[in-house]
């Protein structure tokens, strides 16, 4: 695997726009998710916002949806109002927008797209498992999908479910340069950062070396509060060796080889680095993360 740029991802939103080409004016005879009634329900005024967010969008205006100053400044709108909601009712956001894009077939393909783009690419600023969790959830459980046009969604649904913050994070063995075998749940510390990485990757090498040159992290590395674990799960065993001057001695550096990680898809690294914080009982504390944002929250941690 190789540094992520820039990219936007279309293949979900093709396979949509043909899954549904056949359906979008066939009116459904139940809801493909629960609708909710938001004249009835109490709500705060972000969640009503984004309830009733594409209300008053007509759908059916291709030449605006596919416009991006206007359907993707709104889609971005609307994911950012996203953030003052509760996962449950971005969740209903979520469905309630689909169920009316799904009525054009060229809306919903470039809808998609978007929230592929946004909410998945590996170098998306706003990219969150948990809502891309909800789109994917909505397409699986749709009637307008047989079982094998959902297969295309149900492998990705799964990665993103795993390793959620919250969650242990699923455990495996590595191999260490002093040819021990290790793992994951082994590893002592209050705090664990563990960084998947490319030894092609350019950007890799350089969040190697702000590890090794942030003091905060030095610091709390030679108290013993926060272990560093960097993986190279893609079983080049040469390139892994000829890798050790970028990686700190102290720290544990380990290799997959037998590419547990990637065949299993234990772990999503669909850029490099892909960076994760954990507990001392291995509970993901941030996933995905920047190393910026994880420098900032490390020091405000109990």
């Amino acid at each position: 695997m190789k540094c992520v740029l820039v990219k936007f991802v279309f293949s979900l939103g093709v396979i949509s726009l043909l899954l549904f080409s056949c359906n979008h004016n066939r009116e459904s005879t139940k809801q493909d998710t629960a609708t909710t009634d938001t004249s009835t329900s109490v709500y705060t005024a972000a969640e009503h916002e984004a309830l009733t967010y594409w209300d008053d969008v007509d759908m059916q205006d291709t030449a605006n949806m596919i416009n991006p100053t206007i359907g993707e400044q709104k889609l971005v709108d609307f994911l950012t109002a996203l953030n003052s909601c509760s996962d449950s009712i971005a969740d209903q956001a979520i469905a309630k927008m689909l169920d009316k894009a799904k009525l054009n077939k060229t809306s919903l393909a470039y809808f998609l797209n978007l929230y592929e783009h946004y909410l998945y690419d590996g170098n998306s600023p706003m990219r969150n498992d948990v809502r891309y969790g909800s789109v994917l959830r909505y397409l699986i459980q749709s009637d307008h999908l047989t079982d094998l046009e959902k297969e295309a969604y149900r492998p990705i649904y799964k990665l993103v479910q795993r390793n959620k913050v919250g969650q242990i994070a699923e455990d495996f063995s590595f191999e260490r340069f002093d040819g021990k075998i290790q793992k994951l749940s082994d590893v002592k510390a209050k705090y664990t950062m563990m960084l998947f990485y490319d030894t092609e990757c350019t950007h890799c090498k350089e969040i190697l070396a702000l590890l090794k040159d942030t003091p905060q992290l030095t610091d709390l590395f030679e108290k013993k509060e926060i272990q560093i674990v960097t993986i190279e799960p893609w079983g080049d065993r040469k390139k892994w060796v000829n890798y050790e001057p970028h990686l700190a001695k102290n720290w544990i550096n380990g290799f997959d080889p037998h590419t547990v990680i990637q065949r299993e898809r234990l772990y999503d690294t669909k850029a490099s680095p892909t960076i994760y914080l954990l507990d001392a009982h291995k509970k993901v504390l941030l996933k995905d993360v920047e190393l910026q944002l994880a420098l900032q929250i490390i020091p405000q941690l109990p």
